[in-house]
């Protein structure tokens, strides 16, 4: 069955894809006329879609100033990236003896999908696949409380994928990046379920680099 997206979903996508590519930035205001105008739709759901946006942690909503887009700073990003270091190196752990062959295939394809995407200058496709990379041991997992806040730490992102002034640092960092994929392939491979959630809790996670995070 075909499912089509709701205005809120609309809505939503629309102002996420904006920050995203820069066209909103921190501090910035949510102007709703300039959204209605664009998608033609009322304010009933934008203001949905704020609210959501809200609760996702990409905007912030104050008295008198409305809604505007979060600003990250690399105080919050190191936080943040030790939390979700802490979760995400758990969540592993406990997958070691759940993983299949056919998981460990798929994220396999995923790290050299993540290559390509690298080679041809796609940062946001290679962050959508380096998700689809975590996602693939994450969601066999049990604990669906756990799984939410890993994914609500997450969201608190706003970028959904590295920007650098320098193509060059771009390109190395997300090939070191990639290069951590595939040794968390070899851990989980082996079986190292200890070594496993250090590398990705200390190294994966590691807070130095969340400067690549922060707006």
């Amino acid at each position: 069955m075909i499912q089509y997206m709701s205005l809120k979903d609309c809505v939503y996508n629309y102002i996420s894809e904006k920050i995203n590519d820069g066209s909103l930035k921190p501090d910035d205001k949510i102007n709703e006329q300039h959204i209605s105008d664009a998608l033609n739709v009322s304010r009933t759901p934008i203001r949905e879609a704020l609210i959501q946006l809200a609760s996702d942690g990409y905007l912030e909503n104050t008295p008198r100033r409305g809604f505007r887009v979060k600003f990250l700073d690399i105080k919050k990003a190191r936080e943040l990236y030790e939390i979700i270091g802490i979760l995400d190196g758990r969540i592993a752990y406990e997958t070691v003896e759940l993983i299949s062959d056919e998981n460990i295939k798929q994220m396999q394809f995923l790290a050299e999908s993540m290559d390509s995407a690298i080679s041809q200058g796609l940062s946001s496709k290679y962050y959508e696949l380096q998700l689809m990379f975590h996602d693939t041991y994450i969601n066999l997992y049990s604990n669906e409380t756990m799984i939410s806040t890993l994914n609500q730490m997450k969201n608190q992102f706003l970028r959904k994928y590295y920007k650098f002034d320098d193509p060059e640092k771009e390109l190395e960092i997300l090939k070191q990046t990639n290069l951590e994929h595939f040794e968390i392939i070899r851990l989980f491979r082996e079986k190292k379920k200890d070594e496993l959630e250090r590398y990705i809790r200390d190294v994966h996670w590691a807070a130095d680099t969340a400067m690549f995070d922060s707006l």
